[in-house]
């Protein structure tokens, strides 16, 4: 059974829907099974002494009646420690609570696992979230000044449909709400899209997504922004309207690859070349030195791979690029193929949370190390990179080095195997492993250009 020593328990699916079976009859009894258990965003935080240690984790539970065919989910945040650290924990949040306006709900509390627990939308860090998880809550905090006329307050909704899109503890929470209005002869549906922060950066998100829509929607007829609606600072959520879609990785094949990854290097190369102010910078010496942080905690939880680990940082800050050389311009940050949505022949481009000035060839190098994780064919992976390649450098001004890519590529690969670490998967050090030897290769990205084929195409 569980042990409080080992805290990666908790981020393994079998072993959880175990334990929450036992430990939560509420989801349980009457004839109730937890079904599935998925688990997601697993956060542990290594600290110099063990005892200090935590791991934080989501779990969605399916959970279903006995005289019942249909599967509800139930979403709950653990967070697991060693030596106590869960009472020092709840006694910290007891302590806040005094006199404050708008506290979280406390969690349960296992003492004997060192483990808290919160049911959802209780959040510790999202006081508001039950206000926009609820069907009837919602209704007064909805952007009705950006919605259709006729649908001007909460007389006017007939019903609203909640589903959690995507939940990030104690971070953000975006959410799908699917409105019915107007007349009960002729009702109308529009699907709308919150996400609601912890606080107020989703103020600057809004802002950001604001000047992207009116810079860039209409201006390419196959490029399409989302929609935004407003900001309601009460309830710290973000509004924008759903846009129509499937993801890209599901809609993209042999025969449409080349076309819709023109249109995303047009969309990428808007937001690049776009005069968006007000974003944080990051800069080639913060790379390093994250680099360098990350390397350092590799070492101690894969020793085996210390000599690579050592070679790799070496290379990686033997071949920098000249800062001077790189026109810091708005990216995505961590841009991938699940920020894109494909409507017919078109891509829609959303989630601009994580925006910030820095070299443009990073988000083509974290585009490209990303399709390395994805179920996609080599095939249409190097094809998909060539043409946004290709394609992109004929949208921008400055210069679009394959070494550049390659080195941006390099951290992107340590990227992955720090955040591999901390997610804890049951073949952990292969994993890691595994990451760290495509980050070493000498030809990093011979796997996608066919025979280096992207460094020999004529300008």
């Amino acid at each position: 059974m569980f042990s409080m020593d080992n805290l990666t328990q908790f981020a393994d699916p079998s072993a959880m829907k175990a334990l929450l079976t036992e430990r939560l009859p509420l989801l349980c009894s009457d004839g109730r099974t937890i079904t599935s258990c998925l688990v997601q965003h697993v956060r542990y935080s290594p600290k110099k002494k063990s005892e200090n240690e935590s791991l934080a984790a989501c779990y969605h539970l399916g959970v279903r009646s006995r005289n019942s065919p249909h599967e509800r989910l139930v979403i709950l945040y653990g967070k697991a420690f060693r030596n106590g650290g869960s009472q020092r924990e709840l006694d910290t949040m007891a302590g806040h609570r005094i006199g404050a306006q708008a506290s979280p709900s406390m969690p349960l509390h296992f003492c004997d696992l060192d483990l808290l627990l919160w049911v959802f939308p209780a959040d510790p860090a999202i006081p508001h979230l039950p206000k926009v998880s609820d069907p009837e809550q919602v209704k007064a905090h909805l952007p009705y000044s950006s919605l259709p006329k006729g649908l001007d307050g909460t007389g006017d909704i007939r019903s609203v449909e909640v589903s959690v899109v995507n939940y990030r503890p104690e971070i953000r929470c975006t959410t799908k709400y699917d409105l019915s209005w107007g007349t009960a002869d002729q009702p109308q549906p529009l699907t709308i899209f919150g996400k609601t922060f912890r606080s107020g950066e989703g103020r600057d998100v809004f802002a950001r997504s604001e000047y992207l829509w009116n810079r860039c929607a209409g201006v390419e007829e196959h490029v399409l922004f989302a929609q935004p609606l407003g900001y309601m600072p009460a309830v710290q959520t973000l509004w924008q309207l759903g846009v129509e879609g499937i993801p890209l990785c599901r809609a993209i094949g042999e025969g449409n690859g080349d076309s819709y990854l023109r249109t995303v290097a047009k969309g990428l190369a808007m937001i690049h070349n776009s005069d968006l102010a007000g974003l944080p910078k990051w800069t080639l010496d913060e790379h390093l030195a994250e680099v360098d942080k990350k390397i350092e905690k590799l070492r101690r939880v894969a020793p085996s791979l210390v000599e690579e680990l050592d070679l790799l940082a070496q290379r990686i800050h033997r071949d920098a690029p000249n800062p001077s050389d790189i026109p810091l311009r708005p990216i995505y940050w961590d841009f991938h193929v699940d920020q894109l949505l494909a409507q017919k022949e078109k891509v829609a481009f959303f989630d601009f949370d994580e925006l910030v000035m820095g070299d443009p060839l990073q988000d083509i190098a974290n585009f490209v190390v990303d399709l390395q994780f994805r179920d996609v064919s080599r095939t249409l992976a190097r094809r998909m990179v060539k043409s946004l390649y290709d394609s992109y450098r004929s949208q921008v001004k400055w210069e679009v080095p394959i070494d550049r890519i390659r080195w941006h590529a390099r951290v992107q690969f340590i990227n992955k195997a720090y955040r591999a670490y901390i997610q804890q998967p049951p073949d952990i050090k292969e994993t890691v492993k595994g990451i760290i030897h495509m980050a070493a290769q000498e030809t990093i990205l011979d796997w996608i250009d066919n025979e280096r084929l992207i460094e020999e195409m004529p300008r």
